[in-house]
Order: C-alpha cells, then structure tokens, then sequence
C-alpha cells in the first residue's frame, strides 16, 4: 500500500518531467525578450536564446538534436553570401544567398558559443533562414510564425514557443486571421511529415536544385 503522505515513485517521476524543463531558465531574460520582440524582434530572440541557455529544457533540445545529426555536431558552416548568390536561383545555396541579401540579415548574427556545443548551435541558429528556404516561407509576420510551427515540431524548442506565444495577439488583426492560421496548420503538417532537418548539411547541397532538397527533406508533397 502507498502511503497518503508518502508520493509513489511513478507521481515523483511525473513530477519532476513537469518542473525539470524550467530549471536553469533565466526569467528575467523572458521578461526582457517579451519587453524587446515587438519593436525590435532581433533583440527578443537575443534575450530568449539567453534565457533558455542553461535551462534543462536547452539542454534536452540540444541532445535531442544532437542524437538527429551526430555526424554534424561538431562540424561548423562557412556561410558566404558574395559566393553563394552566384549560384541560379532556383538552387539551395542560391535561394538561401538571394533571401538573404534582400532582407538584409546576417548568417551569424544569432550564433552564440557555448560549452562544447559551439558548432550544433551555429547550425540551428544558421538553419532558421534555411528553414524558410525549405518550406516556402517568407519573412514577413505570417511567415515568420510559419517557420515557427515548423521548427517547433522539429525542436520542442523555448524560441519557438515564444514566437508562438504571439499568435493570439496577432489574430486579433482580422487581416491575418485565415492566412496565419493557414500558414501555421502548413508549418506544423510540414514538420510532422519532414525529416530531422537539422540532419540535412545544407553546404555539401548549396548548388542542388531546391526541388529536390525539398524531396529530400520529405517536404516535396508541399510545393
């Protein structure tokens, strides 16, 4: 018998699945990055991505992603727009460069070293706008929570659960309301039904037309 005051072993193991994820988060940082991501979105990445860093949730996702891509953890990318965008459009290398280049972002701008993990934390932060380049999203507000559902299938990540944390907000502007719910029903079906992207290496598929890296990733039934 299991006594009234005494937890079972099975209550204690639930218990503590629940609270584990949120150790180690920095909620002042989470305050931060819901203060910053509306007027300035790169700042409220910055603040989430720290807020997480020595969480056990960051923890779990960056084993996790580790298990999907042994053979890319400790491999980094060369990103050079000036050489990629070279390359026909209708390619990974020349898409990602091009997407690039119009909005103005930088490849390295939300890769921040870490404890051993530098190179798989340079992949996901690069792979955010290779993620829109997969799926077919662009950069604007309903793209952006897009890419969002996808990733957050693919990570059970802190970032992308913050972004997501807007979409209420963001349908009460009735001009997004069909699009963005379509747009997140797309991102979360196409994470579901591709494979580990974080597995994918884009730079040995930079000149590989997008048709068929999409193939590859599972994703071709989409386009």
């Amino acid at each position: 018998m299991v006594s009234r005051t005494q937890p079972s072993a099975n209550r204690r193991q639930r218990d503590r699945s629940l609270v584990s994820p949120l150790r180690g988060i920095d909620w002042s940082e989470i305050r931060a990055a819901y203060g910053a991501f509306l007027s300035n979105p790169a700042a409220g990445i910055l603040h989430i991505l720290a807020a997480g860093r020595h969480s056990d949730w960051q923890d779990w996702v960056e084993a996790r992603l580790e298990r999907q891509a042994p053979h890319l953890a400790q491999r980094p990318i060369a990103v050079d727009l000036d050489v990629l965008v070279q390359l026909p459009p209708d390619t990974l290398g020349g898409a990602y460069a091009r997407h690039m280049l119009r909005y103005g972002f930088d490849p390295d701008v939300f890769v921040t070293g870490a404890n051993g993990r530098e190179c798989l934390r340079q992949r996901t932060a690069i792979s955010h706008d290779l993620y829109h380049i997969y799926t077919g999203f662009d950069a604007s507000p309903i793209g952006e929570f897009g890419v969002a559902a996808y990733t957050l299938v693919q990570y059970r990540d802190l970032l992308n659960v913050f972004v997501l944390s807007f979409v209420p907000l963001s349908l009460t502007n009735p001009l997004w309301t069909l699009p963005l719910l379509r747009a997140m029903v797309r991102g979360f079906r196409m994470g579901r039904k591709g494979k580990a992207a974080i597995a994918y290496p884009p730079e040995l598929n930079w000149d590989k037309p997008l048709a068929i890296v999409r193939q590859e990733l599972g994703l071709g039934d989409f386009f």
